[in-house]
């Protein structure tokens, strides 16, 4: 097919083009995270490339788990997750018996402050022969008790400010955790 274009069809198709472009370059950074809307309540967002290692879904619980890519855990049994489970709070009764199990802590743990509104704690265990840190978070959001835990391998290969970037990561998935946009309207 031969495509003719005179100077007002090229006006037009120059337009058309930039507008594609713009769309492209705004569905890539659209993909650089994924939001997730659970039993239009909750919402949160998770970057691209964390795989869905386990998801569960009622009206009235939702657990998903993600695995966070780390090179210094390749080749081994070890893994950096994340994990977050919402659980639809249906009245006071509910909501007591969520802060009191979520404020039930490791007994070495310690509380942190990370993020405003979110309780948080953080301790070390073992899983096998590997150290690991885990950070425990909860809060309530939009009638729902919404529990964070983050988990990650002290290994030789990590980088030397692994901690520091997943404490940063987990900021900013808590975060992202708000009501959902059906919610808030």
């Amino acid at each position: 097919m031969l495509w003719v274009f005179g100077k007002r069809s090229k006006t037009l198709l120059s337009t058309v083009l930039i507008l594609l472009a713009l769309f492209v370059s705004s569905l890539a950074l659209a993909n650089d995270r994924v939001v997730f809307t659970v039993v239009e309540r909750v919402q949160f967002s998770v970057p691209g490339d964390w795989p869905v290692i386990s998801s569960k879904s009622t009206a009235e619980k939702t657990v998903f788990a993600f695995q966070i890519p780390n090179a210094g855990d390749e080749g081994t049994d070890d893994s950096t997750n994340l994990s977050i489970i919402s659980s639809y709070l249906q009245n006071a009764k509910d909501k007591d018996a969520f802060e009191k199990k979520a404020s039930t802590l490791d007994p070495s743990a310690k509380e942190k402050k990370l993020v405003d509104g979110w309780s948080c704690s953080s301790f070390s265990g073992m899983q096998k022969s590997t150290n690991y840190v885990v950070w425990d978070c909860h809060r309530v959001v939009a009638d729902c008790g919404v529990s964070v835990r983050i988990a990650w391998p002290h290994l030789h290969r990590n980088l030397a400010d692994y901690d520091k970037q997943m404490e940063t990561v987990l900021s900013d998935f808590l975060t992202s955790v708000v009501p959902s946009q059906k919610q808030s309207k």
